[in-house]
Protein backbone atom coordinates (compact mmCIF):
# COMPACT_ATOMS: atom_id res chain seq x y z
CA UNK A 1 0.00 0.00 0.00
CA UNK A 2 1.63 2.88 -1.20
CA UNK A 3 0.91 6.95 -0.47
CA UNK A 4 -2.09 8.65 -1.09
CA UNK A 5 -3.54 9.61 -4.18
CA UNK A 6 -6.23 12.29 -5.01
CA UNK A 7 -9.52 10.83 -6.11
CA UNK A 8 -11.34 13.57 -8.04
CA UNK A 9 -15.25 14.66 -7.76
CA UNK A 10 -16.01 13.90 -11.24
CA UNK A 11 -14.29 10.83 -11.63
CA UNK A 12 -15.34 7.88 -13.55
CA UNK A 13 -14.66 4.52 -12.14
CA UNK A 14 -15.57 1.59 -14.81
CA UNK A 15 -14.61 -2.16 -14.33
CA UNK A 16 -14.95 -5.60 -15.54
CA UNK A 17 -15.31 -4.89 -19.31
CA UNK A 18 -13.62 -7.84 -20.89
CA UNK A 19 -13.95 -6.08 -24.61
CA UNK A 20 -13.68 -8.97 -26.94
CA UNK A 21 -16.47 -9.69 -29.88
CA UNK A 22 -18.67 -10.65 -27.28
CA UNK A 23 -18.45 -7.35 -25.51
CA UNK A 24 -17.96 -4.21 -27.77
CA UNK A 25 -18.60 -1.42 -25.91
CA UNK A 26 -15.95 -0.41 -24.05
CA UNK A 27 -14.36 0.99 -27.02
CA UNK A 28 -17.26 3.02 -27.86
CA UNK A 29 -16.78 3.91 -24.44
CA UNK A 30 -13.48 5.20 -24.59
CA UNK A 31 -14.95 7.31 -28.09
CA UNK A 32 -17.18 8.67 -26.43
CA UNK A 33 -14.78 9.99 -23.69
CA UNK A 34 -12.03 11.22 -27.23
CA UNK A 35 -15.12 13.19 -28.70
CA UNK A 36 -16.56 14.60 -25.33
CA UNK A 37 -19.72 13.10 -25.23
CA UNK A 38 -18.55 11.62 -21.89
CA UNK A 39 -16.61 14.09 -19.62
CA UNK A 40 -14.40 13.58 -16.59
CA UNK A 41 -11.20 14.32 -15.47
CA UNK A 42 -10.18 11.34 -13.84
CA UNK A 43 -10.45 8.17 -15.34
CA UNK A 44 -9.88 5.53 -13.28
CA UNK A 45 -9.95 1.60 -14.81
CA UNK A 46 -10.09 -1.02 -12.33
CA UNK A 47 -9.19 -4.40 -14.10
CA UNK A 48 -10.21 -6.26 -16.51
CA UNK A 49 -10.76 -4.20 -19.09
CA UNK A 50 -9.64 -6.69 -21.95
CA UNK A 51 -10.38 -10.16 -22.06
CA UNK A 52 -6.53 -10.74 -22.65
CA UNK A 53 -4.09 -7.96 -22.56
CA UNK A 54 -0.34 -9.11 -21.88
CA UNK A 55 2.05 -6.56 -22.16
CA UNK A 56 4.64 -9.19 -23.11
CA UNK A 57 2.64 -10.89 -25.58
CA UNK A 58 2.58 -8.73 -28.69
CA UNK A 59 -0.18 -10.84 -30.26
CA UNK A 60 -2.71 -9.50 -27.65
CA UNK A 61 -1.35 -6.39 -28.34
CA UNK A 62 -1.62 -5.91 -32.04
CA UNK A 63 -5.34 -7.72 -31.52
CA UNK A 64 -6.18 -4.11 -29.69
CA UNK A 65 -4.09 -1.55 -31.35
CA UNK A 66 -7.00 0.56 -31.87
CA UNK A 67 -7.77 0.50 -27.79
CA UNK A 68 -4.09 0.53 -27.13
CA UNK A 69 -3.48 3.98 -29.04
CA UNK A 70 -7.18 5.51 -28.28
CA UNK A 71 -6.40 5.25 -24.29
CA UNK A 72 -2.85 6.47 -24.90
CA UNK A 73 -4.69 9.62 -26.77
CA UNK A 74 -6.90 9.96 -23.88
CA UNK A 75 -4.24 9.99 -21.59
CA UNK A 76 -2.64 13.09 -22.80
CA UNK A 77 -5.84 14.94 -21.85
CA UNK A 78 -7.48 13.13 -18.81
CA UNK A 79 -5.43 11.71 -15.75
CA UNK A 80 -6.15 7.57 -15.79
CA UNK A 81 -5.61 5.40 -13.32
CA UNK A 82 -5.15 1.84 -14.67
CA UNK A 83 -5.47 -1.01 -12.09
CA UNK A 84 -4.16 -4.54 -13.86
CA UNK A 85 -6.44 -7.18 -13.33
CA UNK A 86 -6.08 -11.14 -13.92
CA UNK A 87 -7.20 -10.53 -17.83
CA UNK A 88 -4.88 -7.63 -18.56
CA UNK A 89 -1.47 -6.63 -16.87
CA UNK A 90 2.30 -5.77 -17.65
CA UNK A 91 0.94 -2.68 -18.84
CA UNK A 92 3.69 0.10 -18.26
CA UNK A 93 5.11 0.13 -21.44
CA UNK A 94 1.89 -0.09 -23.40
CA UNK A 95 0.68 2.75 -21.64
CA UNK A 96 3.54 5.10 -21.04
CA UNK A 97 1.42 8.11 -19.73
CA UNK A 98 -0.86 6.48 -17.54
CA UNK A 99 -0.70 4.92 -13.91
CA UNK A 100 -0.60 1.33 -14.13
CA UNK A 101 -0.90 -0.14 -10.92
CA UNK A 102 0.26 -3.81 -10.77
CA UNK A 103 -1.27 -6.41 -8.61
CA UNK A 104 1.66 -6.35 -6.38
CA UNK A 105 1.06 -2.42 -5.73
CA UNK A 106 -2.72 -2.85 -4.63
CA UNK A 107 -4.60 -1.81 -2.93
CA UNK A 108 -3.94 1.90 -3.08
CA UNK A 109 -5.13 4.31 -0.51
CA UNK A 110 -6.62 7.75 -2.24
CA UNK A 111 -8.06 10.54 -0.42
CA UNK A 112 -11.75 12.02 -1.33
CA UNK A 113 -12.23 15.10 0.76
CA UNK A 114 -12.63 14.10 4.54
CA UNK A 115 -12.73 10.32 3.80
CA UNK A 116 -9.56 7.40 2.79
CA UNK A 117 -11.01 5.16 0.14
CA UNK A 118 -8.86 1.41 -0.78
CA UNK A 119 -8.50 0.63 -4.43
CA UNK A 120 -7.67 -2.38 -6.09
CA UNK A 121 -9.13 -4.54 -8.81
CA UNK A 122 -10.22 -7.65 -6.19
CA UNK A 123 -7.56 -10.25 -6.36
CA UNK A 124 -5.71 -9.51 -3.61
CA UNK A 125 -6.11 -11.50 -0.07
CA UNK A 126 -6.36 -14.65 -2.00
CA UNK A 127 -5.59 -18.03 -1.01
CA UNK A 128 -2.18 -19.48 -1.04
CA UNK A 129 -2.71 -21.27 -4.18
CA UNK A 130 -4.37 -18.09 -6.06
CA UNK A 131 -1.36 -16.10 -5.14
CA UNK A 132 1.09 -18.90 -6.39
CA UNK A 133 -1.02 -18.80 -9.72
CA UNK A 134 -1.03 -14.96 -9.89
CA UNK A 135 2.53 -14.64 -9.85
CA UNK A 136 2.93 -17.78 -12.37
CA UNK A 137 0.87 -15.78 -14.87
CA UNK A 138 2.58 -12.60 -14.70
CA UNK A 139 5.98 -14.29 -15.18
CA UNK A 140 7.24 -12.03 -17.97
CA UNK A 141 9.28 -15.64 -19.02
CA UNK A 142 6.60 -17.67 -18.64
CA UNK A 143 4.67 -15.28 -20.77
CA UNK A 144 7.47 -15.14 -23.50
CA UNK A 145 7.13 -18.54 -23.62
CA UNK A 146 3.55 -18.91 -23.88
CA UNK A 147 3.22 -16.55 -26.37
CA UNK A 148 5.94 -18.34 -28.08
CA UNK A 149 4.45 -21.56 -28.30
CA UNK A 150 1.35 -19.72 -29.26
CA UNK A 151 2.61 -18.52 -32.32
CA UNK A 152 3.60 -21.80 -33.15
CA UNK A 153 -0.18 -23.24 -33.18
CA UNK A 154 -1.82 -20.43 -34.70
CA UNK A 155 -3.04 -18.74 -31.38
CA UNK A 156 -4.16 -22.05 -30.20
CA UNK A 157 -3.43 -20.75 -26.92
CA UNK A 158 -5.06 -17.47 -27.14
CA UNK A 159 -8.18 -18.69 -28.78
CA UNK A 160 -8.80 -21.57 -25.58
CA UNK A 161 -8.35 -18.35 -23.27
CA UNK A 162 -10.64 -16.22 -25.22
CA UNK A 163 -13.48 -19.18 -25.78
CA UNK A 164 -13.75 -19.57 -21.94
CA UNK A 165 -13.71 -16.35 -21.19
CA UNK A 166 -16.73 -16.19 -23.73
CA UNK A 167 -18.68 -18.94 -21.95
CA UNK A 168 -18.68 -17.09 -18.81
CA UNK A 169 -21.40 -15.52 -17.66
CA UNK A 170 -20.44 -11.49 -16.12
CA UNK A 171 -23.72 -11.18 -14.72
CA UNK A 172 -23.55 -14.28 -12.17
CA UNK A 173 -24.51 -13.70 -8.64
CA UNK A 174 -22.36 -15.46 -5.64
CA UNK A 175 -24.13 -17.11 -2.79
CA UNK A 176 -23.23 -15.82 0.65
CA UNK A 177 -20.72 -13.36 -1.36
CA UNK A 178 -21.01 -11.05 2.53
CA UNK A 179 -19.45 -13.71 3.98
CA UNK A 180 -16.49 -14.21 1.29
CA UNK A 181 -15.76 -10.91 1.36
CA UNK A 182 -15.55 -10.89 5.51
CA UNK A 183 -13.20 -13.60 5.36
CA UNK A 184 -11.29 -12.30 2.85
CA UNK A 185 -10.83 -8.97 4.15
CA UNK A 186 -10.00 -9.72 7.51
CA UNK A 187 -7.25 -7.94 7.68
CA UNK A 188 -8.52 -4.85 7.18
CA UNK A 189 -10.48 -4.76 10.05
CA UNK A 190 -8.19 -1.94 11.63
CA UNK A 191 -7.31 -0.10 8.95
CA UNK A 192 -7.83 3.87 7.89
CA UNK A 193 -9.76 3.24 5.02
CA UNK A 194 -13.41 4.69 5.36
CA UNK A 195 -14.28 3.25 1.83
CA UNK A 196 -12.69 -0.17 0.20
CA UNK A 197 -14.19 -0.35 -3.47
CA UNK A 198 -12.98 -3.32 -5.96
CA UNK A 199 -14.29 -4.52 -9.22
CA UNK A 200 -13.24 -8.59 -10.21
CA UNK A 201 -16.46 -10.18 -8.96
CA UNK A 202 -19.24 -8.17 -11.02
CA UNK A 203 -21.46 -8.36 -8.07
CA UNK A 204 -22.51 -4.72 -7.69
CA UNK A 205 -23.34 -4.70 -4.18
CA UNK A 206 -22.27 -2.31 -1.03
CA UNK A 207 -22.08 -3.09 2.61
CA UNK A 208 -20.99 -2.05 5.72
CA UNK A 209 -18.14 -4.37 7.61
CA UNK A 210 -15.28 -4.07 9.88
CA UNK A 211 -16.01 -0.47 10.26
CA UNK A 212 -15.97 0.72 6.96
CA UNK A 213 -17.95 0.55 3.43
CA UNK A 214 -17.31 -2.34 0.94
CA UNK A 215 -18.53 -1.52 -2.61
CA UNK A 216 -18.18 -3.87 -5.20
CA UNK A 217 -18.85 -2.34 -8.79
CA UNK A 218 -20.70 -3.41 -11.56
CA UNK A 219 -19.55 -5.55 -14.42
CA UNK A 220 -19.41 -3.28 -17.58
CA UNK A 221 -19.28 -6.28 -19.82
CA UNK A 222 -22.71 -7.39 -18.03
CA UNK A 223 -24.58 -4.32 -17.83
CA UNK A 224 -22.77 -1.40 -19.22
CA UNK A 225 -22.62 0.77 -16.13
CA UNK A 226 -19.97 2.68 -14.94
CA UNK A 227 -20.25 5.54 -11.78
CA UNK A 228 -19.25 8.60 -11.52
CA UNK A 229 -17.83 10.50 -8.26
CA UNK A 230 -19.54 12.63 -6.12
CA UNK A 231 -19.73 13.96 -2.74
CA UNK A 232 -22.58 14.96 -0.03
CA UNK A 233 -21.78 16.48 2.86
CA UNK A 234 -18.10 16.15 2.10
CA UNK A 235 -18.96 11.81 1.58
CA UNK A 236 -18.39 10.34 -1.43
CA UNK A 237 -21.38 9.25 -3.50
CA UNK A 238 -20.85 6.52 -6.73
CA UNK A 239 -23.79 7.35 -9.20
CA UNK A 240 -24.66 4.52 -11.78
CA UNK A 241 -24.81 5.39 -14.96
CA UNK A 242 -25.70 3.15 -17.77
CA UNK A 243 -24.08 3.79 -21.23
CA UNK A 244 -25.68 3.84 -24.27
CA UNK A 245 -24.10 3.94 -27.83
CA UNK A 246 -24.19 7.18 -29.71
Amino acid sequence: MSHKLILQEGAILIADAHYSDKYPHFFSFLKALDTGAIQTPQLILMGDMFELLFGVIKTTLLEHEEEVFLLNKLSEKIDIIYFEGNHDFKLKTVFPKIKTVPLEAQPQMFRFKTQDVLLSHGDTNTPLSYQIYTKLIRNSFILTVIGFMDSLCSQCILNWLKKRGMKKNPCYKMPLFKNIIKKRLISLKNSDADIVLEGHFHQDVSFNIYGFKYINLASFACNRKYFVVQSYKEQLILHETFFKEL
